[in-house]
């Protein structure tokens, strides 16, 4: 059965790098490509041509660049794609980025969104954009794979799951995750931290279901000792040099939710170089 994958762009290179990682990723497989891209109105700044006639001036100006913007992905994409498995359908919402995202997933039964770490207008050094974050927290039906800009495809040989086994996961999405590393042929290293060195029952039981379903994957269990997971993590990465980084995303708290707290995504640190699979708690 083949894959519905959400790919959003605003037209930046980040967006395009994304895309073509995910192109890549699922080379082998069929796939409906969703490449969506949104306009709403921006009140913080100031639009000459806004002061004719504002909402129709607005809409009519961004619906032209949004469509001429995804006719110009299409036009590449026919230069730089010749995978008969794929089939491109291009999406342009005059809504809010996380309701058009929500919406098209709900429709379309989306079974990954692929995004760039950073949007075109995001500057903030070492920290994802405001619009990933918000696609991870907001949207909980479906794994989201967040592409950092300039990175290559190279097929995965090692992919990293972050987990301290407290977190429940849904089965579907751990599935993907098994999949992909089938397909691809690559090791999971699990990655874990002891607290106090014993395991509660719970995390007992999710470590033998993450066995159940990595059981036809080459995978291994890995737990550091006194150390923040953030820097475990990334001395992990970097000197076995992975290739994807997945954890188990949280449902949003009532203070994250408010911005009084930072995110799982936030928390684990930005990795420039690697890839980051954000997987749904249940």
């Amino acid at each position: 059965m083949g894959k519905k994958l959400l790919l959003t762009t605003d037209f930046s290179k980040n967006s395009w790098d994304a895309l073509v990682y995910a192109l890549k990723l699922h080379a082998d497989q069929e796939c409906d490509f969703y490449i969506l891209n949104t306009y709403v109105k921006d009140t913080s700044g100031i639009d000459s041509i806004a002061f004719l006639d504002p909402d129709e001036a607005f809409n009519k100006l961004y619906e032209n660049r949004s469509k001429e913007g995804l006719g110009d992905i299409l036009q590449r994409l026919t230069f730089s794609e010749e995978n008969t498995n794929h089939r491109m359908h291009v999406l342009s919402r005059s809504t809010p980025f996380v309701d058009a995202v929500k919406d098209v997933v709900e429709k379309m039964q989306i079974d990954m969104i692929i995004m760039g770490a950073k949007g075109m207008k995001n500057e903030r050094a070492r920290k994802y954009g405001k619009n990933t974050l918000a696609v991870i927290g907001s949207v909980r039906k479906c794994p989201v794979l967040v592409v950092p800009r300039n990175v290559s495809f190279n097929r995965p040989e090692e992919i990293v799951l972050a987990t301290n086994f407290k977190t429940d996961f849904r089965t579907s999405e751990i599935k993907y995750l098994a999949e992909i590393a089938k397909r691809m042929e690559a090791s999971v290293q699990i990655l874990s931290l002891a607290d106090k060195g014993k395991f509660t029952q719970k995390q007992e039981t999710n470590k033998k279901r993450l066995k159940k379903y990595f059981k036809d994957v080459n995978h291994s269990f890995n737990m550091l000792h006194n150390v923040k997971m953030s820097d475990a993590l990334n001395c992990f990465v970097e000197i076995r040099h992975s290739n994807i980084i997945s954890y188990i995303d949280k449902k949003p708290s009532f203070w994250e939710q408010l911005g009084f707290s930072e995110p799982t995504l936030g928390k684990l640190g930005y990795y420039e170089k690697v890839p980051v699979l954000a997987l749904n708690d249940k």
